[in-house]
């Protein structure tokens, strides 16, 4: 085994895109339908708006994990990428960058627009698809989509003709969301939300034809509206107005003359407990207008200026115009007082404007005629399975808050409205409005939705959707929805929400904040196993992570240690073995490590179900560490001085394979090509299959037995190692240990020797034993006493310790009996509970002990 040239570390800079090469070659990723279980799962495509953020790694690392495990359980595994064209995203950065330019899309026209963005959509598709790469994803190239695509057109054409037809969309002047810097319509799930510090003024307005010139106070956040107002209103059961009610005010700086209304609506607490209504620009204004025949007055323009509503004003900004006209009201003695109170205030999702209500012509989808089938499955019959399980109630609250899609945006790119019902002005539809049938148009599904189309049939529902939950409304309902809605079939099996990648900050990685660190840069300081291992150990299941890049040092950690386990391996001598004790202690050693080894696959496949992909890469490298390599190997090592029979070599070699195969999903590049070496020919792959199709390992039978030998073995010697570490006694010296129960496995004292380096165990008699020169150690029955070094036996210090430990049990007691510690504490919290009793009492056992005897 010696020949083998093994360089000092893995080196990824060279050998990751060999690797990722060869299975691309091979076609080891592509799938087309065949008598195997299809394992199916969707990438949420990547917007073209420039280079990946951690928090697709992440995403795309749990993809590839779940993936590659099902391809090693024989599933035939079919990942699909894709890209999204994201409308405003991506039209948003063309626009700021023909600003530097000093150009606008106006002036190149819409042809020569839609050329450059197809030009940004080919140079940053390869940028991701070549990232994507980097990672390891085990995708099927070959099934690439792109939202855009002429599959896609077509597919969104056919249902917006479907859905207007039976009477599902229907167009509507009103109130919409608008960004004033993207100039387009946005959806109620495109805003986000942020708690602001605003103003509320309170502004007179005065009573038409009041002889004691009387004026009611109305408290507003938006002051520059004022030309918009059309009524003032107050609730009906609010006695300071009752008298108002139906006389007319005049507003300020226009003088208009303008009706006091009661609604009930009105909160009567709230400001001056009378409000203004601007139907105009407010959902909730325009309502109360309809009911009381209010004029509707359009004040602001989708560029965010006030128009020649504004007289003096028009043409200024809101914000702008919000300033001159509070000046105006001060100057004029119509400011009474300004107050400062904390409210949600939405900002465009893309382009973190604040979003204005605009009065405006859009597409709309009557949503709830579409969503009763998937609302019943996902809370009653609950057919598709959601990771976390808390989801589920954000999932029913927004299907009891829903309101109707608007489904057009007043943009270039993105797909057009069809010819048939288009406007004068450019309208294309909501991105969204792809993505709700992405999981259907990858199997032609809209185009082709009858019993022939093979692809359909064996691939849908797709097994696993793995995304955040920041785009949980956006996109994972809405497909729930269509799947449901248009193939009357569940899209999803599993949909597990993996947390979000946040930076120092808190906030959410992401392309338009530009907080995440350089991708590239990362990867080649750090390399893919160790970036893919220090994002999952980072990631919890369905909690959010700051981003930390001391983790990927983890990462290097594992990668190290299997390549220093790898070298040892190959250091071992295949020689003839004689000697029958060390014959017994390594079938004894392989058989412990065996059943361990096959413990540990039962967990993680349950663990696996579960999705706690961050915890069995912990388990996984802790039983490589400790029992595999600390234990085991070197044990084995220091038994045999180097020197193994085949068949035992073989045994190790077997077992090292398969605890690659549980690695490979983690760490594909490195034990890939640890696995090429195994067997090593004139060429890295010579006729051999490679790593990531091999099997993965079937659970098998244990022999608890030995399982619990080896865990009292291990007890015992970390006694007998922390007794050298409190006498500062070198391991090179052999101790002598005395045990009370004499052991009838020799292979086990045998092997105890040889691991702690003992002398021999010796038996002896409880009543005959002077214990005052002794260390001792109990388990369970069996006593243990090592000779120490002379020391001054301490009773008064030992007494305080037992002291101690009865009064800590007392208290545990305590808890354990209290009921209402036994009904609100968690499980584990328990179970935590009751390993504190079982310690104290075998410490208490043994303090005891130690004055009996002393």
């Amino acid at each position: 085994m010696n020949s083998i040239k093994i360089e000092n570390e893995y080196n990824f800079k060279t050998n990751d895109q060999i690797i990722y090469n060869y299975w691309k070659k091979k076609k080891y990723f592509n799938s087309l339908p065949d008598n195997r279980l299809s394992y199916v799962v969707i990438m949420p495509p990547p917007n073209i708006t420039g280079v990946l953020h951690m928090g697709h790694i992440l995403n795309n690392t749990i993809q590839d994990v779940l993936t590659r495990k099902a391809r090693l359980e024989g599933f035939n595994t079919c990942w699909i990428p894709g890209l999204d064209h994201a409308s405003i995203a991506t039209e948003h950065k063309l626009i700021t960058e023909l600003k530097k330019k000093g150009i606008s899309k106006e002036k190149i026209g819409l042809k020569r627009f839609l050329k450059l963005a197809t030009k940004w959509k080919i140079k940053y598709s390869q940028t991701i698809i070549k990232q994507l790469k980097q990672i390891g994803c085990s995708c099927d190239w070959q099934r690439l989509k792109f939202s855009l695509d002429d599959n896609f057109s077509k597919s969104v054409n056919k249902i917006f003709l479907k859905l207007y037809k039976d009477g599902y969309l229907y167009k509507n002047y009103g109130i919409v969301n608008w960004d004033t810097k993207t100039q387009t319509a946005l959806s109620n799930e495109e805003i986000q939300y942020k708690m602001c510090l605003v103003k509320l003024y309170y502004i007179k307005y005065k009573i038409k034809n009041d002889k004691k010139k009387n004026y009611i106070i109305v408290a507003t956040r938006r002051p520059e509206t004022i030309f918009a107002d059309t009524a003032l209103c107050v609730n009906p059961t609010d006695k300071r107005y009752l008298k108002y009610i139906n006389k007319k005010v005049i507003v300020p700086i226009s003088y208009k003359e303008i009706p006091i209304i009661a609604d009930n609506y009105v909160d009567k607490t709230f400001g001056s407990g009378c409000v203004k209504i601007t139907p105009a620009h407010d959902y909730n204004d325009k309502l109360i207008a309809e009911r009381h025949n209010l004029e509707i007055i359009n004040l602001i323009d989708k560029n965010g200026t006030l128009n020649k509503s504004g007289l003096d004003f028009a043409g200024k900004s809101v914000k702008n115009a919000r300033i001159k006209i509070i000046d105006f009201l001060k100057t004029n003695n119509y400011l009474v007082k300004i107050k400062e109170y904390n409210s949600q205030i939405g900002y465009s999702e893309r382009s973190n404007a604040e979003v204005e209500q605009l009065l405006s012509s859009q597409w709309f989808l009557k949503m709830n005629l579409l969503v009763k089938k998937a609302l019943h499955n996902i809370h009653q019959k609950d057919i598709i399975k959601l990771y976390p399980k808390k989801i589920k109630k954000k999932i029913k609250d927004w299907f009891i808050n829903l309101k109707d899609w608007n489904i057009s945006r007043q943009l270039w790119w993105g797909h057009r409205i069809p010819e048939c019902y288009k406007t004068d002005k450019v309208e294309v539809l909501d991105t969204w409005f792809s993505a709700w049938i992405w999981p259907i148009v990858i199997f032609n599904g809209i185009m082709n939705n009858h019993n022939h189309n093979n692809e359909l049939q064996y691939y849908y529902p797709i097994t696993e959707l793995v995304t955040g939950d920041d785009i949980l409304f956006f996109w994972v309902i809405r497909m729930i929805i269509a799947g449901f809605f248009f193939l009357k079939k569940k899209p999803f099996k599993n949909i597990y929400f993996n947390g979000i990648v946040k930076d120092s900050n808190r906030l959410k990685m992401s392309k338009s904040l530009g907080n995440s660190p350089n991708i590239n840069k990362i990867f080649n300081k750090y390399g893919a196993d160790s970036v893919r291992c220090g994002i999952l150990i980072m990631a919890p299941i369905g909690k959010d992570m700051v981003f930390n890049p001391d983790t990927f040092l983890i990462g290097n950690k594992i990668k190290k240690k299997i390549w220093n386990a790898f070298k040892l391996i190959l250091t071992f001598n295949l020689t003839p073995q004689k000697h029958k004790p060390n014959l017994e202690i390594n079938n004894y050693l392989f058989s412990w490590i065996k059943n361990k080894f096959y413990l540990l696959v039962k967990l993680i496949n349950k663990l696996f179900k579960k999705y706690k992909l961050s915890k069995v890469l912990i388990i996984i490298y802790n039983f490589f560490k400790k029992d595999f390599c600390s234990l085991f190997l070197e044990s084995t090592k220091r038994i045999n001085s180097y020197n193994l029979t085949y068949s035992f070599f073989k045994k190790i070699s077997k077992l090292f394979r398969n605890i690659l195969i549980i690695f490979h999903p983690f760490i594909p590049f490195i034990t890939e090509y640890i696995w090429s070496l195994l067997k090593i020919k004139k060429n890295i792959f010579h006729n051999k299959k490679p790593l990531l199709i091999q099997k993965w390992p079937t659970e098998k039978k244990l022999n608890l037995n030995i399982l619990n030998e080896f865990k009292r073995i291990n007890q015992i010697i970390f006694q007998i190692r922390k007794f050298r570490s409190k006498y500062k006694i070198s391991n090179q010296i052999k101790l002598l240990v005395f045990c009370n129960n004499k052991n009838s496995n020799q292979i086990k004292t045998n092997l105890l020797i040889l691991l702690g380096n003992l002398k021999t165990i010796k038996c002896f008699k409880t009543k005959n034993k002077n214990y005052k020169k002794y260390y001792t150690f109990i388990l369970d029955d069996e006593i243990y006493l090592i000779k120490r070094p002379k020391e001054i036996f301490d009773r008064k210090k030992i007494k305080h310790e037992l002291s101690y430990y009865k009064n800590y049990l007392d208290k545990i007691i305590f808890k354990l009996k209290t009921s209402s510690f036994l009904k609100k504490a968690p499980k584990q919290i328990i179970n935590l509970e009751k390993q504190k009793q079982m310690y104290c009492l075998n410490k208490i056992k043994l303090l005891k002990f130690q004055l009996n005897k002393n």
